[in-house]
């Protein structure tokens, strides 16, 4: 199985010595680069390719959000994680919105690093528990998207689509449908296209949060 390769981004070295011998312990996880600033770990990015990034927010040259902004344009995907001492909630969605797939809290963050690197390699977002009600309040305050735009889909995308809606990793909805997981990546970014919805995680919190009523338009 091919290693994931993960870059850490942060400006604290004693922190980011601690962070980067946890991950190395995690089966089939390797540190491949790290940075103290956001100018160094834009450009590592973009020439190692790694396949999630860990950032914090607070960071010289370019915070955290604004690494993150331009690293959700790059191809092939990179999966974003967000680890920092900062609570706030509005800081909480601008990472969200800025292409994060996970959000994780320096105060638990020996254990809930590895839990969060286990779930974004397969494909399902993270919050630490402590600021979980912001995800709630998050996805509650989504707009429905216009259910007439499903009929857009393809029967394969319309079936990934109601995977998702179970909370899926694209892995195991690869393995269900008997495809790739680049092909199910295809699809979703293709629902995503022909459903206007924007944003890294737009399709699973959109797929949550209708999961009953897209039940019943698709069923088995």
């Amino acid at each position: 199985m091919e290693q994931t390769k993960i870059l850490i981004a942060d400006d604290h070295p004693v922190f980011l010595f601690g962070l980067q011998s946890i991950i190395n312990t995690i089966d089939n996880c390797v540190v491949v680069n790290v940075a103290s600033d956001g100018v160094s770990a834009l450009s590592l990015i973009r020439s190692t390719k790694p396949n999630i990034v860990i950032l914090d927010i607070d960071m010289p040259g370019l915070n955290g959000i604004q690494v993150a902004k331009k690293v959700s344009k790059l191809k092939p995907p990179i999966k974003i994680v967000f680890l920092t001492m900062n609570k706030d909630e509005s800081i909480f969605n601008l990472a969200f919105d800025s292409g994060a797939i996970s959000y994780v809290i320096k105060d638990n963050a020996a254990i809930d690093i590895v839990r969060c690197i286990k779930s974004v390699s397969n494909g399902v977002f993270f919050v630490s528990p402590q600021i979980n009600a912001y995800h709630l309040n998050r996805i509650s305050s989504l707009k429905s998207t216009d259910f007439s735009l499903i009929n857009r889909l393809t029967d394969t995308e319309k079936l990934v689509l109601k995977e998702v809606s179970e909370n899926r990793s694209s892995l195991e909805i690869a393995v269900k449908l008997s495809i790739t997981n680049k092909t199910v990546q295809n699809h979703r970014f293709n629902i995503c296209k022909k459903m206007k919805l924007e944003g890294v995680n737009s399709l699973m919190s959109y797929a949550l949060l209708n999961k009953q009523t897209i039940q019943l338009i698709l069923p088995d």
